[in-house]
């Protein structure tokens, strides 16, 4: 197989940290390893410097509503000549909107095919958005993202549901199904959970129930607080909220509200492999998020060995296998912790669980991920 050159654009990149990065740089990582050129661009974050050659920076504006999103400024000679020397075979666009439209400018350009990889449910995000009423300024985004995948060789939809979800609202351009988590099984092979109850004060014994995600009002982490307090009751459970964002505050101040003050502790933002050992030093993992195209998250907490209880909903639904790797349930705090308890209750059921959420991750390998991603590559330079 022939050298590929691929463009990736995205809106984020590191040294942000998000489940979209993670999905791009795995990729990216993966198909290098591979022989094939990859050049990414992204917004420019203040303060950071690049190692990579290979990554193209656009000028950012730091929006006061959301400071740590950085938005590209799509008008940047330098920046344009870079891309269209690096002379793509495809281009490969992780988000509709500024960096999208670079994607589709190059692609447009250079003749080559343009793919666009739907890895956000962005009519669920219109809260960032700081004008508009939430249910028309979501209607205007259904539609543009319907007609930006129109304009697309190939849709990547990172689960059936999504590819469901797509078709529902009208996108007619070809949809693959591939899975944006990707797992390193060298990363959790390695990784040392040791220390990690020690350094945040969490009793060696007591059941250790874990949460990861961005905290913002469309994780619903709160009701994962709300799970917890009903699970607490009558046991010395501790939860670990690993992550940080707008709300971490208001978390917070819930959790005292709830009476789960030193039964809660919250990490703040972390290094992705520090994140990892969180995750790897719980009983088991609880997750309420309804707004998921797939969820990393989930897919990192299977493989570090976790069952997971989660809400049945997009992505998640269909990462879980429900009695098997964990518990799909409703969005109500007590079915959360009802099935989070009949875990921790029952150590046999949990570890068969978490061997069978261990062995199920593997789906997930950057390899594999990789391998079809190169194949929807060239499908769609054969068509194009």
């Amino acid at each position: 197989m022939r050298e590929l050159r691929i463009v990736m654009c995205s809106e984020s990149y590191l040294p942000r940290i998000s489940g979209v990065t993670h999905a791009l740089a795995a990729l990216t990582r993966g198909l290098r390893e591979r022989g094939h050129r990859v050049v990414i661009a992204a917004p420019r974050y203040p303060g950071h410097r690049d190692d990579d050659p290979d990554i193209v920076r656009f000028p950012s504006l730091r929006p006061p509503h959301t400071p740590d999103f950085p938005l590209a400024v799509p008008l940047a000679p330098v920046a344009w000549r870079r891309l269209i020397g690096s002379q793509p075979d495809v281009v490969h666009s992780h988000a509709p909107f500024l960096m999208g439209a670079v994607a589709a400018r190059l692609a447009r350009r250079t003749g080559r095919p343009l793919i666009f990889t739907y890895h956000t449910l962005y009519d669920e995000y219109v809260h960032y958005a700081p004008f508009g009423r939430r249910q028309m300024t979501a209607a205007v985004v259904r539609r543009y993202v319907t007609a930006y995948a129109n304009r697309c060789a190939v849709v990547v939809a990172p689960s059936h549901a999504v590819a469901d979800r797509l078709r529902g609202q009208g996108v007619t351009a070809r949809i693959e199904v591939v899975p944006t988590a990707t797992i390193d099984p060298a990363v959790f092979a390695a990784l040392d959970p040791s220390g990690v109850r020690a350094a945040y004060g969490l009793p060696a014994d007591a059941p250790l129930v874990v949460t990861a995600s961005r905290l913002a009002p469309e994780k619903s982490v709160d009701l994962v607080l709300e799970a917890f307090a009903h699970l607490a009751a009558g046991r010395s459970a501790r939860l670990l909220v690993v992550g940080g964002g707008p709300a971490e505050a208001a978390l917070r101040a819930q959790a005292e509200r709830l009476g789960l003050a030193g039964r809660v502790v919250f990490t703040g933002l972390l290094p992705h492999r520090r994140a990892l050992e969180c995750l790897a030093a719980g009983d088991l993992f609880l997750y309420a998020s309804r707004t998921e195209t797939q969820g990393l998250v989930v897919a990192e907490a299977m493989a570090a060995g976790l069952p997971v209880v989660a809400v049945d909903a997009g992505g998640v639904s269909e990462a879980v296998v429900d009695g098997r790797t964990g518990f799909l349930v409703g969005p109500e705090a007590a079915a959360l912790a009802a099935h989070a308890a009949l875990l921790l209750d029952d150590e046999p059921r949990r570890q068969a669980m978490a061997s069978a959420a261990r062995a199920a991750a593997a789906a997930y390998s950057v390899a594999a991920v990789t391998e079809r991603m190169i194949a929807v590559y060239e499908s769609a330079r054969g068509g194009s």
